[in-house]
């Protein structure tokens, strides 16, 4: 049964023998939730970049560019945060390759003439543009996405996003930093963050098996990076 916002409270406190304390707040121990939350997604996406995977439809503006948050999707709890883009295409028969704007600063300029160059595009600023640069363009982005953190949901009864069996793991993370903020629990933090470690590798091979080509380490696949 999935754990809701106020179950992993109760569950860290009970990691840290605090039940009953008012030494840690609940806003504070929320707040090291939602971090310990926000990391293990990325690290759960990294490892299979297609487990929360979603492809968004996004028009470009006058300039040839669409913004960042137009990746992002739902709302409140239902909240579908953008983690990376995976993939760019027209959805037809185009693929966009990604660069980055030292590779191609002429682009926009009216100096270089890029219609010649395969399909690119770039991360500037909170935008995205593709070249050639072209206005009203339909795409279709494929990307990763984390779920609303523990920390953003709205009530304590809200359900928190993350894999059945693993959800100790959030709690072992959250109790460890908060005993490690006392300095008289260092050892006791110690060994719950020593949990958590076991917890995330086990959360990992779950993670990783999903996929024939699991990604604990990775490079760009770009010849000019690894001097082929």
């Amino acid at each position: 049964m999935a754990w809701t916002k106020a179950t992993y409270l109760a569950r860290t406190r009970d990691w840290m023998d605090a039940t009953a304390s008012d030494r840690w707040t609940d806003a504070f121990l929320y707040s090291l939730l939602g971090m310990a939350f926000r990391d293990e997604w990325q690290g759960m996406l990294g490892t299979n970049p297609y487990y929360r995977f979603a492809k968004r439809a996004v028009t470009t503006d006058s300039n040839g560019a669409f913004l960042l948050t137009d990746l992002n999707a739902g709302g409140g709890d239902a909240q579908q945060n953008l983690f990376k883009i995976v993939t760019l295409t027209d959805g037809a028969n185009t693929v966009y390759r990604e660069t980055d704007w030292r590779q191609v600063p002429l682009a926009l300029s009216g100096t270089e003439d890029y219609l010649s160059y395969d399909r690119q595009y770039y991360l500037i600023g909170e935008s995205v543009q593709i070249l050639p640069q072209t206005s009203g363009q339909s795409l279709q982005v494929g990307v990763n996405w984390t779920p609303t953190p523990i920390d953003e949901l709205s009530n304590d009864l809200a359900v928190v996003d993350f894999p059945a069996g693993h959800e100790h793991l959030l709690t072992l993370v959250a109790a460890g930093m908060a005993l490690a903020k006392g300095g008289a629990e260092t050892q006791s933090a110690a060994d719950i963050l020593q949990l958590a470690k076991q917890r995330r590798e086990a959360l990992y091979g779950d993670i990783s098996r999903l996929t024939s080509n699991p990604t604990f380490m990775q490079f760009p696949d770009h010849s000019s990076v690894w001097g082929g």
